[in-house]
């Protein structure tokens, strides 16, 4: 087969949203962008559509890879292979063509997620020399009510971008990181209670993500986390609360203590050295 790969800036948006969602079809999950949320990913997630690439297969478009970059570290924020081009190679010569373009700008290190579940994606990382850093997992809890009270505070979501880049994990996924955090805008939003601080989407839907929790140091193993998170979803009852699959496996306990269940799907976190 004939490969090539162009600069994704090369391409108009809409043209790139359309490949990223072909790129996607068929999923373990439902992908379905439109230019606007497509901007708020490249905006949140730092990713650079320069060298971003577009995959061709014979002249015609036929996958995407989303480079994001922070210093020397740059990461995977999404691939996909549209379905006539996938079982032929494409995915394989596509990873080898990113990687070696990251280890010509001298980054140190490339990052990714992939699915767990998705066992041929997770194989091609894993060839490529990626290796795993940590489960990733999420929660749910449904038509929520809570009945304890807390001095709930709103606050800049900035802060907590700040605590978090001080105070939370170094190897935190990319999404979770203080950096990406602090370019979360309304109607997310940001409370805190003493010294623990969480960020949620748009407490309004029905809907609500919690983004991040975070308790500083010297206030640790005092159910702080749990408590906050209680004294949220009663300030917004009746709301389905979701925990996204990037919650390292590790700090799954502060949800179940607030009775959340636990997903099926999660994710692999993975790191190259380059």
């Amino acid at each position: 087969m004939n490969f090539e790969s162009n600069p994704a800036s090369d391409y108009p948006l809409p043209d790139l949203v359309d490949i990223l969602n072909r790129g996607f079809e068929g999923y373990f999950i439902p992908v379905a962008f439109n230019v606007n949320a497509f901007l708020n990913m490249v905006r949140k997630d730092g990713i650079d559509l320069t060298i971003s690439r577009v995959l061709l297969r014979n002249g015609l478009p036929s996958g995407i890879a989303l480079i994001a970059r922070r210093g020397w570290t740059s990461r995977l924020a999404a691939m996909g292979i549209t379905k006539e081009a996938r079982g032929i190679g494409a995915g394989s010569w596509f990873m080898e063509q990113l990687i070696d373009e990251a280890g010509n700008r001298n980054e140190h290190e490339m990052v990714l997620e992939v699915i767990e579940q998705n066992e041929s994606a997770f194989q091609l990382y894993k060839k490529c020399g990626f290796e795993i850093i940590r489960r990733l997992i999420g929660f749910i809890r449904r038509d929520a009510v809570e009945h304890l009270e807390a001095d709930l505070e709103e606050i800049d979501i900035r802060q907590v971008g700040n605590l978090i880049s001080r105070y939370g994990l170094t190897d935190l996924p990319w999404q979770l990181s203080g950096e990406s955090m602090a370019l979360t805008t309304p109607p997310a939003c940001a409370y805190r209670s003493g010294k623990a601080y969480a960020v949620i989407s748009n407490p309004d839907a029905k809907d609500v993500a919690i983004w991040t929790l975070l308790v500083e140091p010297d206030a640790r193993g005092r159910r702080l986390g749990t408590d906050l998170v209680k004294s949220v979803i009663a300030q917004h009852p009746n709301k389905t609360w979701h925990v996204p699959a990037l919650l390292p496996e590790e700090l799954g306990r502060v949800f179940e203590r607030a009775s959340f269940t636990r997903e099926e799907l999660s994710q692999w976190q993975m790191r190259l050295a380059l």
